[in-house]
């Protein structure tokens, strides 16, 4: 009986301690976002002074919970940031993008999705268990099809990982390019298409990673 009331705490304490890693909370973390940016807020006003915002981060922060560690070596599981980055990736287009979405769902009724085609993480640092770590996501840059995120993971000023993503705007099975989407936010102009420019040259391995098919073994 006492053996069984020690593993029941301990049980207890993961569970209240991983709230975010239990079973069914991903799909609400993932909702409650969605829902908060298409029904519940209000899209930022965008002026030709303010028209790089469009580059700024987007914050969510965290702390390491025992079911996201990797037990053989106490630190945060590579395997768990792709699901930190899902949120990461969502809320950033959402908050970026809103007005996209918001438009076309009142003149359509539909809402567009936008699916990961793949992503890169670079990892740095580890992230011991309890530890608190900041995502810091933005806009990277975008071509006729993709849109790529820049993520870095953070612990105070020191960042631990580096993700890039590459993501599509679908409606249905019809692909939108991402500088209507942009465009329609109100953020197209010289400087925006300047910044973007600058930072494709990091991201020309991913617009076509089919290329790799190709590749010669003998």
């Amino acid at each position: 009986m006492y053996l069984k009331n020690i593993l029941l705490t301990i049980v207890g304490l993961l569970g209240i301690s991983s709230v975010k890693y239990l079973p069914f909370v991903y799909f609400i973390r993932f909702y409650k976002t969605a829902i908060k940016y298409l029904y519940f807020t209000s899209p930022p006003k965008i002026s030709s002074a303010n028209k790089l915002d469009l580059f700024i981060e987007v914050r969510r922060s965290t702390y390491c919970c025992p079911l996201e560690c990797d037990f053989f070596g106490l630190h945060k599981n590579n395997g768990t940031y792709q699901t930190e980055l899902d949120f990461c990736r969502t809320e950033t287009v959402l908050n970026r993008l809103q007005s996209f979405f918001t438009d076309f769902k009142k003149q359509t009724g539909r809402i567009p999705y936008v699916p990961l085609a793949t992503y890169s993480i670079s990892f740095l640092k580890e992230i011991k268990p309890f530890q608190v770590y900041h995502m810091d996501t933005r806009i990277l840059t975008w071509d006729e099809k993709w849109l790529f995120t820049l993520s870095l993971f953070k612990v105070g000023d020191r960042i631990h990982s580096i993700s890039v993503g590459k993501m599509v705007f679908k409606d249905g099975r019809k692909t939108i390019a991402p500088q209507e989407v942009i465009a329609a936010c109100g953020y197209a102009s010289d400087d925006v298409e300047r910044v973007r420019l600058a930072n494709f040259k990091y991201v020309t391995g991913f617009v076509d990673q089919t290329e790799l098919l190709k590749a010669e073994f003998i």
